[in-house]
Parts: C-alpha cells; sequence; structure tokens
C-alpha cells in the first residue's frame, strides 16, 4: 500500500510541476503577439533625433578624376522631422592635388593632362532612416545606430563653372551620447563638365570638350543633434 501511495503522490507531483511549466504561459512571456506594450525592445530607442535640429562638420574624399587626389571639408545642418525623415542643407570646399598617376605622366612625357578641378559644393537632400539597431563590441559595451538613405541635389564648383549635380547615397550613424554622434555617408554624384585646355599654350584656358562625371564621395563626420528629450 506504500508503495502505491508514494507513486501517486509522485504522479500529482509531476502534474502540478507541468501545469506551472505551461508552455503557453512562457510563450505569452517572452513572446509579443502584436501588443504595442510588449514590443518595447523593438520599438523604444535609447537615443531619439526626430523633432531635433542637427549641425555636424565633416570631411572625407572624392574619388573622380583618375589624375586627381581630391579631399573636402564642409558643414551640414538639417532638421528631422520624426526619427524616419529628415531634411539636409551641406556644404564643402574641395582640396585638389596632382595624383601619382598625374606626376609620373608628366615626368615620363614632359607633357600634363586636360583636368577639370572640383572646388566646393553646396546641396540639399533628403535622408530616410530605415533601420535602427544595436551592436554588440566584443560583448562588452554596446553601440546604438542608425542606417539611412540618401537623396538630394546641389551645384558642384569647378575650374570650368558650376553645374547642376543630384546625387544618391547610404550611410551610417553611429552614438557616442545622446547629442553627439558619428556619421558615415557614401554618395555618387552626378554632373556634366566642360574640360579646360591645360597643354597646347595658344587655347590654355579654353573648353576642350564635354564628359559625365560620376563622383564617389566618402565623407565621415561628427553631428550634434539639439532639442529636448
Amino acid at each position: 500500500g506504500s508503495i502505491f501511495g508514494t507513486a501517486g503522490n509522485l504522479n500529482s507531483a509531476l502534474a502540478e510541476e507541468a501545469e506551472t511549466l505551461n508552455i503557453d504561459s512562457i510563450k505569452q512571456k517572452y513572446w509579443a503577439r502584436g501588443d504595442e506594450s510588449e514590443l518595447g525592445v523593438v520599438q523604444n530607442r535609447a537615443y531619439s533625433k526626430g523633432k531635433k535640429l542637427e549641425v555636424g562638420l565633416m570631411s572625407g574624399v572624392t574619388f573622380s578624376d583618375p589624375f586627381l587626389t581630391i579631399q573636402q571639408v564642409g558643414v551640414d545642418a538639417g532638421w528631422h522631422l520624426s526619427e524616419s525623415i529628415g531634411f539636409h542643407l551641406l556644404a564643402w570646399k574641395s582640396l585638389v592635388g596632382s595624383s601619382s598617376a598625374l606626376r609620373t605622366f608628366e615626368q615620363e612625357k614632359q607633357a600634363t593632362t586636360n583636368t577639370n578641378k572640383p572646388r566646393d559644393y553646396v546641396g540639399a537632400e533628403m535622408m530616410g532612416s530605415l533601420l535602427y539597431g544595436k551592436l554588440s563590441v566584443l560583448g562588452k559595451s554596446i553601440i546604438y545606430y542608425d542606417f539611412h538613405l540618401l537623396a538630394g541635389v546641389g551645384s558642384m564648383g569647378t575650374e570650368s563653372g558650376r553645374y547642376f549635380s543630384p546625387s544618391i547615397g547610404i550611410g551610417q550613424r553611429f552614438y557616442l551620447t545622446r547629442t553627439l554622434s558619428i556619421r558615415l555617408d557614401y554618395r555618387l554624384q552626378y554632373f556634366r563638365e566642360a574640360i579646360l585646355e591645360k597643354q597646347i599654350v595658344t587655347k590654355i584656358g579654353q573648353t576642350t570638350g564635354e564628359r559625365n562625371n560620376w563622383s564617389n564621395t566618402i565623407n565621415i563626420g561628427v553631428s550634434f543633434l539639439l532639442g529636448k528629450e
């Protein structure tokens, strides 16, 4: 009788434990089912930029003409309508030098090539932030970041004149604090430019023709978000 009594008690204890570990209740606790209050892990942002002014400094490089090395320094200012949409104004000054290919050509041929050095750029663009997430750094800390798309129009100033220049791009923002972040942007810019003669003495400074210019620009900078949390 004691054996059967012990077995009965054991079965009863196992049944109570199974009821306690109900799988459905565990799923309800740890998996969101569409209730916004349960989606906080996805929706809540540790760093917000909606309804804030952004100002920043940037520097970068442009790959456009193989005979030129092009760097730039500039500023950026914009307003974020929401966490997803923002509008920005930007401008930079180009710092241009001769590439190693041009120096080699000039030394070997005792001549130079026709180029059109960029001078500056001013433009406006829309930023669409599609992704927001976290990165783990060696399991020791968390970095928060945004991924965004860029589309803009502007004016490219060069030796031969100013040209309408549309652009598209992608970028990321890495948050250091609630107001300070690092931005890394890539832009593909287009303009049709006139090329100046630089070799034939009697024609120096004259236009020798036109070409399509596709510039690949990479900028890195710091941005400050100004506004209430």
